[in-house]
C-alpha cells in the first residue's frame, strides 16, 4: 500500500463557494488523513478547476491508497466525493469546478476529472499507476482508457503554484 499515509492539499478556486471543499476535507479527515484545503486566486477568464495534490511517498495507483480509506467500494467513493467537487450533487446555485485534477506530488502525474465521466474511467483510474513518469491523464470516450497526453517536464505543482 503505502510507506506513510499521503498527506492531502486541495487547491480551491478563491471564485467558488468553499463550502464543497470544506466537505471534500473533512470527509478525508474522517478516513484518517492529513488534509489542507487552500483557496487560491484565480485568474480572470480562466478555467476553474480543483488541483488534489497527493504528498508523500505513494507506492502504486495512488488514487486508490487515498480513496481505498474511504469505503469498501474504492471505485464508489472517488466518484462520489469528484461529483461532489464539480457540484454535480449541488442545488445548482453558484458556479462549479470545470475539473478536479489528483496530482502526485513525488512523480508530477496528473488524472483529469470532469463532468460526465463514466463508471469505466473510475474503476480504470482506481488500477492505473502512472510509474515514475509526469505527465497529465485524460479520459478517452473513443478507447474508452485514461490517455497519458501531455508529458510535462518541470517540477510537480508545490504551494501557491498548483
Amino acid at each position: 500500500m503505502t510507506a506513510t499515509t499521503p498527506t492531502v492539499e486541495i487547491y480551491w478556486p478563491a471564485s467558488l463557494s468553499a463550502d464543497p471543499a470544506l466537505d471534500a476535507v473533512a470527509e478525508l479527515e474522517r478516513a484518517g488523513l492529513d488534509v489542507e484545503c487552500r483557496v487560491q486566486p484565480v485568474r480572470r477568464s480562466a478555467d476553474l478547476s480543483v488541483v488534489v495534490l497527493l504528498c508523500g511517498s505513494v507506492v502504486g495507483p495512488f488514487l486508490k491508497t487515498v480513496f481505498e480509506r474511504l469505503a469498501g467500494d474504492t471505485y464508489a467513493a472517488l466518484q462520489s466525493w469528484v461529483q461532489r467537487l464539480l457540484g454535480r450533487e449541488r442545488d445548482g446555485v453558484g458556479r462549479a469546478p470545470a475539473s478536479v485534477i489528483f496530482e502526485s506530488e513525488s512523480t508530477g502525474a496528473q488524472f483529469v476529472f470532469t463532468p460526465g465521466l463514466p463508471d469505466e474511467a473510475f474503476r480504470q483510474a482506481l488500477a492505473l499507476d502512472p510509474g515514475e513518469e509526469p505527465g497529465r491523464w485524460v479520459w478517452d470516450p473513443q478507447e474508452r482508457a485514461w490517455l497519458r497526453f501531455e508529458p510535462r517536464t518541470g517540477a510537480p505543482a508545490r504551494e501557491g503554484t498548483p
